[in-house]
């Protein structure tokens, strides 16, 4: 017995060196011309490789070194490139035909996703990515025996994602850096655990996202459930297309927290399919280019050269509040509640040093904003407004603060800033009818009051 227990283990020995030799002697390379033509009738583009080889990984696995997929042989930036790719094969499925892929890894990848100024958006990049998850469950022809690919997991580590938008004035250029995406128990059809990590517009990982995600196919648009979106410290004004320097826009650094799902992966479809519910702080807020105590004021008409009278009684530091630039806002928190196509806010309060806005209403996919508020001017600022210009007395509340109704609509490079002209109207009418009936009938009483001549004595 102990001597069948030796010749075993020299046998395994063996078969680990003679393995080890095969590994380490076998030429992938001379495979690499046909590889690159497979992959250039593939993908109809310039590919690239530096080198293919074998290599042990917890199994055996094929490595492609420095692979590279161009849209043309002229472009500055290459749709995707790889610093290296390993597929690890288990040993003894492969002896049968069934190419069983316990991991595929991908690292440092580069990935270009671009849209023209026609809007045709170019995936291609992202496409080659993700082509091994896409792949697993597939049957293809190795000679004349049909063999079926099995992939367990993906990996993507310290990628790099462009994203341009040649549709945008400047064009949009953005940067998804330190990259780290890991899919397990991808099978065809059916849901795969995600993790994906990076940074945003960041130097340190600032995004996370994770999910159960089912991948498009040509029966489905592919969806995520149970998904979990944080994303930390954004800074908007890197985010929000681009404008130009007069336009008004939204500056800040955002923290979100989004929990729900997305019933379509459809490029042209997804923001508008997530929903959801979650938290968004805003902190160093700024409207820039949006002075909204002024707006208000400047619309309301009913109150002729109302901004004019400010400018010529204010007090200085007063009147520079309402000349200011841009609107500065407090840090807020804002719970939130994403329905296709919407995000929707039930109720919220922003706040600066001169008012805050409390009210409900939502932003659209589209950028559009629809959101009524009531404004309530601070009330040391309010007084001075009423000093300056009497008829604001009569938005004042009980402890002196000018409070209307405004709604804000439009783009966030086109926002309309709309108080109820109504609203105030009656306030201001009812007021100035309350004055007049009360002047007309003091002078009335004074007018029916006795004279106050002395009575004269009686007669003793």
């Amino acid at each position: 017995m102990k001597r069948i227990l030796v010749i075993l283990a020299i046998l395994v020995v063996v078969g680990i060196l003679a393995l080890g030799i095969f590994i380490a002697t076998f030429d992938a390379n001379r495979y690499r011309p046909a590889v690159l033509r497979e992959l250039q009738k593939a993908t109809g583009k310039p590919v690239h490789l530096d080198r293919l080889k074998l290599a042990w990984r917890g199994g055996i696995a094929l490595q492609l070194e420095g692979l590279r997929i161009d849209e043309s042989a002229a472009a500055p930036e290459p749709l995707i490139a790889i610093e290296r790719a390993s597929a690890v094969v288990r040993l003894w499925p492969l002896l049968r035909r069934d190419v069983q892929i316990t991991s595929v890894i991908l690292e440092r990848p580069h990935i270009l996703i671009a849209r023209d100024a026609q809007g045709r958006v170019n995936l291609l990049g992202l496409a080659a990515a993700g082509a091994p998850a896409a792949a697993s469950g597939q049957e293809v022809e190795l000679g004349a025996q049909p063999v079926t690919i099995n992939i367990a997991s993906l990996q993507i580590k310290d990628g790099t994602v462009h994203w341009t938008d040649a549709m945008s004035t400047p064009a949009m250029d953005l940067r998804f850096t330190a990259v780290n995406l890991t899919a397990k128990n991808i099978m065809p059809g059916q849901p795969m655990d995600i993790e994906l990590t990076g940074a945003l517009v960041s130097d340190t990982p600032n995004l996370r996202v994770a999910g159960r995600l089912t991948p498009p196919g040509p029966e489905n648009a592919g969806s995520i459930e149970r998904l979990a979106f944080d994303v930390n410290q954004l800074p908007l004004q890197d985010v929000l297309p681009p404008s130009r320097p007069e336009d008004p826009k939204l500056r800040g650094m955002v923290t979100m927290t989004l929990e729900g799902e997305a019933a379509s992966l459809a490029p042209e479809k997804v923001l508008q399919s997530i929903s959801g519910t979650g938290t968004v702080k805003l902190e160093r807020g700024v409207l820039a280019n949006i002075n909204i105590l002024r707006m208000v004021f400047e619309r309301l008409s009913i109150i002729p050269g109302l901004v004019q009278t400010f400018e010529a009684r204010l007090p200085e530091d007063y009147r520079a509040k309402l000349t200011a630039t841009d609107t500065v806002l407090e840090p807020i928190t804002l719970p939130v509640s994403f329905a296709p196509g919407l995000l929707q806010f039930d109720r919220f309060t922003i706040r600066s040093d001169t008012f805050g806005l409390s009210g409900a209403g939502r932003v659209g996919m589209d950028g559009t904003v629809a959101l009524n508020t009531q404004l309530r001017i601070d009330p040391t600022l309010s007084k001075a407004l009423i000093a300056s210009v009497n008829e604001l007395q009569a938005l004042a509340d009980a402890q002196g603060a000018i409070e209307l109704p405004v709604a804000i609509q439009g783009k966030p490079y086109g926002l309309a800033v709309l108080p109820d002209l109504n609203y105030v109207a009656s306030k201001v009418v009812t007021t100035k009818v309350e004055d007049l009936i009360g002047n007309f009938l003091n002078k009335a009483f004074e007018r029916e009051e006795p004279s106050a001549e002395p009575v004269p004595a009686p007669a003793q």
